[in-house]
């Protein structure tokens, strides 16, 4: 398939030009003239060329040619020699150009090399395009500017520009459903549907359900689609991936591969378009090294590690002005800038729930700051505001309780936010309503 881009020629009134542009024109390339270097380096400065083909008569003001380039994706530079010499190679390449062609081997030689020239432009604009993107997107999302956050940008980026699976692996509250989900907003899926579901803690049979659909019973009754189904076009993630029984695994790489699945009971297939991202928990840096391998085996897929919370350090200042300022537009507050040296500690943290739990302090700082100064907020509505000193106890149900109204009483999502299990968070609503308080 032929890349068709802007060719300027730079004719020094001496070299055949004219033949040179028609045989550039006829490959469906479009031509640009200049007579002058001052005039090339006006169009290129202004980025009205993709690849520009000069006479080795010009190499001396290749240097010049060069910087006046802007923007991120340069043109690319073929020199055209009568007579080529190694020399002439060496000082043209080290100037910036990519070729240089004897005009003897004819014009198919031209041709390649522009052809391939093209191909690596446009290369070069959709990966400073993406890359346009992941500075938008993923700087939003994924807070900091220390290296190894950096580094994370650009390989969800490369990963989000793949159509392969996706492992993402982590520790507890580093983020891995906001890289899956960046994985899917930064892909060429981002229109089409998100679809989670959490492996653990779920029997096989169904999990084969929910991700394949059932057929209906001999009474026409209890057939339902899957998510491989309801996905269609879209994404899919998979949390605590190494939960999945070896079987599914199976099923699943095959339907990946295949484009085709079958639901549980049937005979027929059903064709399939999603993308699989997979999510598995690591421990202080140590992971299931048999698990992760056979996921990346099995799937094929490409794995992105988000580090720890220790590992970018630096990037502490801004994820805590990030969650103040979410917090305080959340519940229209007006938080009291944060003393200088109350960050040292937090510099100097285990964070051993990484960011999940930084978010965590962020909320509860801010919580016993409104007690202290006596907030009258629904959320705090059990808590004795007229007596100068507040328990443990009592700070602790007055943050469930806050985050509770947050997530509009959905009790699982409370449970994720808080960092504690579902029946941990229901074992003390259930405390708390025995103590008279109001819980919704």
């Amino acid at each position: 398939m032929i890349t068709i881009a802007r060719v300027l020629l730079i004719d020094d009134g001496e070299s055949s030009v004219s033949v040179l542009q028609n045989v550039i024109e006829s490959a469906g390339h479009a031509v640009l003239r200049t007579d002058s270097i001052d005039e090339t380096a006006r169009r290129l400065g202004a980025g009205g060329a993709d690849i520009v083909v000069l006479p080795s008569a010009l190499v001396q003001s290749l240097d010049r040619l060069v910087a006046t380039q802007c923007g991120s994706a340069p043109a690319t530079f073929i020199v055209v020699a009568d007579e080529p010499s190694l020399i002439l190679a060496r000082t043209a390449l080290r100037a910036g150009a990519t070729e240089v062609i004897d005009r003897a081997a004819g014009e198919s030689a031209l041709l390649v090399a522009i052809e391939r020239a093209a191909r690596e432009g446009q290369l070069t604009r959709e990966l400073a395009m993406l890359r346009a993107r992941i500075g938008d997107a993923a700087q939003r999302s994924l807070i900091g500017r220390s290296a190894a956050t950096t580094c994370l940008r650009e390989v969800v980026g490369r990963a989000a520009a793949s159509r392969a699976p996706v492992l993402v692996v982590g520790e507890v509250g580093t983020g891995k459903s906001v890289v899956a989900r960046l994985v899917h907003d930064l892909s060429a899926r981002a229109t089409r549907p998100l679809l989670t579901m959490r492996c653990a803690g779920v029997d096989a049979a169904a999990l084969e359900r929910e991700l394949f659909g059932c057929a209906a019973s001999e009474g026409g009754r209890g057939a339902r689609a899957g998510l491989l189904e309801e996905a269609r076009g879209g994404t899919i993630v998979l949390d605590d991936a190494p939960a999945l029984p070896s079987a599914l695994r199976v099923s699943l790489a095959r339907a990946s591969a295949s484009r085709s699945a079958r639901r549980a009971g049937a005979s027929d297939s059903y064709p399939t378009d999603f993308r699989l991202v997979l999510t598995a928990r690591v421990t202080s840096g140590e992971s299931d090294c048999f698990a992760v391998e056979d996921l990346l085996a099995r799937f094929n897929a490409l794995l992105i590690e988000v580090p720890p919370l220790r590992e970018r350090r630096s990037d502490i200042p801004q994820l805590v002005q990030h969650f103040r300022q979410r917090l305080a537009g959340e519940q229209g507050l007006e938080l009291s800038p944060l003393a200088p040296d109350a960050m040292l500690p937090l510099l100097g943290g285990e964070w051993t729930g990484n960011v999940r739990e930084l978010e965590h302090w962020v909320e509860r700082s801010a919580l016993a700051a409104r007690l202290e100064q006596g907030s009258g907020a629904s959320a705090l509505r059990d808590v004795d505001l007229g007596t100068s000193e507040v328990t443990l106890e009592q700070l602790e149900r007055a943050y469930i309780l806050h985050v509770l109204a947050l997530e509009s009483g959905h009790q699982s999502r409370a449970a994720v936010r808080l960092g504690i299990d579902r029946r941990t968070l229901y074992r003390k609503l259930k405390q708390y309503r025995g103590k008279g308080a109001p819980v919704s």
